[in-house]
This record gives C-alpha cells, sequence and structure tokens, in this order.
C-alpha cells in the first residue's frame, strides 16, 4: 500500500470524520398518501435511501446503524480522499477495502468504548463524539446505543447508477405502466424495478434470480414461459405481465400496498406469517418486532426503497422523461400458430439481429434448433417500421402451410 494510504488511515485516531458536513444536509421530504403511506419509521428508512439514490455517489460509502438506517455515522468519499491524501491517484481495489475497513473498526471502538465508560469515552477523540451525536438525535437510538450492540452497516452510494438507469427506464416505462394501467393497478409500482435491478435487463443474482424485475425461475414459471428456449424473465416487458400479476394476487392476500410490496421481497406466505407472528399489519411494528431469520435488511428496507425510488424518480427525471406513447417503436404479434426461430429468421423480413435484439426471451438454443417451434400465442416483438411486413409474411407462412397440410 502506498505511504499516502498509510497515511490516511493512521490519521483516524486524530482527524475529524470524514463525511460529517455531508450527513448533516437537510433532510428530504417523502410524498405519502393513502396508496402507498410512509409510516414513521418507514418515512425515516425512505429519506435514507433517497439520498443513496439522490446525493451519494458510487464513489462514496455510507456507514450507517442497520437497524435506524438513518443514523448515518460517516461517509467515506475515495474521490475525496484521492484529492487530498493521494495526489489525485484513484485508490485500488485492496485500498479502499483497507481504508474502509478502518473506518467501521475505529466506529465499533468508539460505540464499544461508550457503551463501557460513557461520556469519558468522548476523552478518545472525534470518532466517539460523533457516534454520541448521531445517536442522541432520538430517545429510542440513545436508548439503543446503551443498551443493545451494534454492528454498523456499510452502503454504496447510487446516485450516478440511478441517473443511468432513470435513462434505461425512460425507454420502457410507457409500456409497463399501461401494462399495470389496464390490471386496474398504480403504475408506480414500476418503480420497484429500480429496487431489483436498476432497470439493468442483463441482472443476474447469485441465487438466479434474472431481469430488471429479478424473478426467481420457479415464481417466473407460474407466470411466464421459462424453459431452454424461451425465458421471459429476459424481456422486462413480457416480464411485467408477471410483475402485475403477482403483485395484484400479493395485494389481494395482504390488502395493504406497504405489505404486498415488501412481499415481492419477502412472499405473501411470509408477510403473512409476519402479521400473525407480530398481530399487526402495521409494517412499521413488524420491521422492528418480527425477528425471522429471513426477514433480514432487505426484506426490512424494501418498501422504504421503493418509496424512494418514485420520489427521486418523480422529482429529477419525470418531467425530463420520454413522453411518446411508443418510444421503442415496437409492435407485439402474436404467433396464431406454432413458428420456429429458422422461420422467423428466413420466411420474414427478420433478420437474426433483429429477432435478437427485440427479443432477448428467445434463448439461443432457440435460434440453434431449426425444428422447435415458438408455441402458438407467443409474442414476438419487431421494429414498428417492419410490423405490416411481418404480419403479412405470417399470414402467407400460415396459408402455404394449411395448403400443403390439405393436400
Amino acid at each position: 500500500m502506498r505511504l499516502a494510504t498509510v497515511a490516511l488511515l493512521f490519521s483516524l485516531t486524530t482527524w475529524t470524520a470524514s463525511g460529517f458536513s455531508q450527513t448533516e444536509s437537510e433532510t428530504q421530504l417523502i410524498d405519502s398518501d393513502q396508496t402507498f403511506p410512509a409510516t414513521p419509521l418507514v418515512k425515516a428508512q425512505s429519506e435514507f435511501w433517497v439520498k443513496i439514490f439522490r446525493r451519494y455517489k458510487s464513489s462514496a460509502i455510507v456507514i450507517h446503524d442497520p437497524e435506524y438506517v438513518d443514523i448515518i455515522i460517516d461517509v467515506v468519499d475515495y474521490d475525496s480522499f484521492k484529492q487530498k491524501y493521494n495526489n489525485g491517484r484513484s485508490f485500488n481495489r485492496n485500498e479502499k477495502r483497507d481504508i474502509l475497513n478502518r473506518y467501521v473498526e475505529r466506529y465499533q471502538i468508539a460505540i464499544t468504548r461508550l457503551q463501557k465508560i460513557g461520556k469519558k469515552a468522548l476523552e478518545y477523540g472525534p470518532m466517539e463524539q460523533r457516534v454520541l451525536q448521531v445517536y442522541s438525535k432520538r430517545k429510542e437510538t440513545l436508548s439503543r446505543l446503551f443498551t443493545e450492540e451494534i454492528y454498523l452497516r456499510t452502503q454504496q452510494g447510487l446516485s450516478d447508477e440511478f441517473a443511468r438507469a432513470a435513462e434505461r427506464a425512460d425507454s420502457y416505462l410507457p409500456y409497463m405502466e399501461r401494462i399495470f394501467r389496464n390490471r386496474n393497478l398504480p403504475h408506480e409500482l414500476t418503480r420497484i424495478a429500480f429496487v431489483e435491478s436498476m432497470f439493468n435487463r442483463e441482472a443476474l443474482s447469485k441465487v438466479g434470480a434474472s431481469g430488471v424485475w429479478q424473478f426467481m425461475p420457479n415464481t417466473a414459471r407460474i407466470y411466464m414461459t421459462v424453459n431452454s428456449y424461451i425465458d421471459e424473465r429476459l424481456s422486462p416487458l413480457k416480464a411485467s405481465y408477471g410483475a402485475a400479476m403477482l403483485l395484484e394476487q400479493n395485494h389481494k392476500r395482504l390488502k395493504i400496498w406497504p405489505l404486498a410490496i415488501t412481499a415481492y421481497n419477502h412472499g405473501a406466505g411470509g408477510m403473512q406469517r409476519a402479521v400473525r407472528t407480530v398481530g399487526s399489519s402495521n409494517l412499521d411494528d413488524i420491521i422492528r418486532r418480527y425477528k425471522a431469520g429471513s426477514f433480514g435488511f432487505a426484506s426490512r428496507n424494501f418498501y422504504s426503497e421503493f418509496l424512494a425510488a418514485r420520489q427521486v424518480y418523480k422529482d429529477l427525471y419525470e418531467e425530463q422523461a420520454n413522453t411518446h406513447k411508443n418510444p421503442l417503436k415496437i409492435d407485439h404479434i402474436r404467433l396464431e400458430r406454432p413458428v420456429s426461430v429458422h422461420q422467423l429468421i428466413t420466411q420474414t423480413p427478420l433478420k437474426k439481429e433483429i429477432l435478437q435484439e427485440y427479443n432477448q426471451c428467445i434463448l439461443p438454443k432457440a435460434f440453434a434448433n431449426k425444428h422447435r417451434p415458438l408455441p402458438t400465442g407467443f409474442e414476438i416483438i419487431v421494429p414498428q417500421e417492419l410490423s405490416a411486413q411481418v404480419r403479412r409474411s405470417l399470414k402467407q407462412l400460415r396459408s402455404t402451410t394449411v395448403a400443403r397440410g390439405d393436400r
């Protein structure tokens, strides 16, 4: 590790904390309404995620309490550090890890000192002072500081990624919102895709969730086609039909959107167990009192992240969004009979590259197998400019096939 980085690490014992001025900025307000209410704890969580989505770039790591996420201890900003301590040179991955670990470890020491010797710990320096300052904001957090074990969590900023996601989303949201409105669902539910994947259509989780809506294979098969030839999770538009149906079913079972949206992450059955266990359908009560191992940080924060994504997109991007009803200039064509990918490529104006570009859900195996047909009712997405020609070709293909079958 370079000497500049070493100096930065050891300066922690005397240097004032890195992100205080950033973390004390004004609070972002979360719009609350009857459809998507923000109860006190949810509101505090959501305001934290607004900062993550809107204020802090990916170069910044926020150190915070995992139970009261709005208790931000510090912000480690590598871009700022490289200018102050490293002559403008970017830190490598190992250096970043060492810097962050040292900060977290030092704050953990500060928490332990405060818990053991109280205010006498303030004599050790600014880290102890900062910890007491942020936990003194509310009675419940001050009580937590002196009565509970606290293991700090880190969260990377996402403001630059959210901006890129908003650009990607603008191409898909008009179609996705229409799908949700057609089922009489709030169109803003489509903002869940920011939380799930940041509208990355190639997103793939470690456990196998795929696409912008991050469907697991078994769940996806209930609502769409998923096999070795077709995986409709990979189509942002087709997967939106499945997401709308799943959220609709969640709402029918759980009655209110805070629970139904949380169930998108934790499962409707899991949320029903939470309600029964806690004896309340108030999400604040569930977050605080439901201790099931599977109800972890992601589940506890899922609805709050949705509210934050909804707010940030509304405030920063919605007015600038592409208002055209068909921004991708596409058309959907439903197959009236089984047709192979080979037939589409050889007997319609669609070239292989076009079919792949507009239909990510058709897998390579389907392109390789000349005889395996796409099923009746399957929708292909085509460029609007080719739609009429493709329809005529498919009609001719059907007529030819029928005629041959009659002989």
